[in-house]
């Protein structure tokens, strides 16, 4: 029986070869490439959304805090408007000092966007009531262009909500 001939690669299909493979990893990195630069753009916008929802949540102890130390009653008869404005003001500090800490992209004072309190509450009489704010903030592009082929998440926002019970 005879046995086949074994041809050894000669010189030239092997040049071919090394072509065939680079344009296969050319390709394939591409692909690569793109999935990657997607992944980066989204845990980015992912984790600053986890930076602004803590952040809501720290605005909202911040606001149980002012009114478990009963020092600025929402519904106080004669001192409610002041006191309300406190209030904002310590959720906006409260806010904005959450976001530096967590390492947001841009410039928190630039970008962020602390809504006014809106109070519905049983005042004057002690019943219960809620006070809600929204956040909203501007992340910047990673890439600095917005286009056709490039889009990014630019607009993040949050929502808290805080239910008390009235002082009086």
């Amino acid at each position: 029986m005879k046995q086949p001939c074994l041809r050894l690669p000669t010189r030239r299909s092997l040049q071919q070869q090394r072509g065939v493979a680079a344009i296969e990893f050319a390709l394939i990195a591409v692909f690569m490439v793109v999935m990657l630069l997607g992944v980066t753009v989204y845990w980015r916008a992912f984790q600053a959304q986890q930076s602004l929802t803590r952040a809501a949540g720290d605005g909202a102890r911040a606001i149980l805090g002012v009114l478990a130390a009963g020092v600025s009653d929402p519904c106080h008869p004669s001192k409610g408007t002041a006191n309300r404005a406190t209030i904002q003001l310590r959720v906006t500090q409260s806010v904005r000092s959450s976001l530096e800490r967590s390492d947001i992209p841009g410039t928190v004072a630039d970008q962020l966007t602390v809504g006014a309190i809106q109070w519905q509450a049983a005042c004057p009489s002690t019943g219960t009531g809620s006070a809600s704010f929204e956040l909203r903030y501007q992340l910047a592009p990673l890439f600095g262009t917005q286009g056709e082929w490039v889009t990014e998440p630019r607009q993040l926002y949050e929502k808290s909500v805080v239910h008390f019970a009235s002082l009086l």
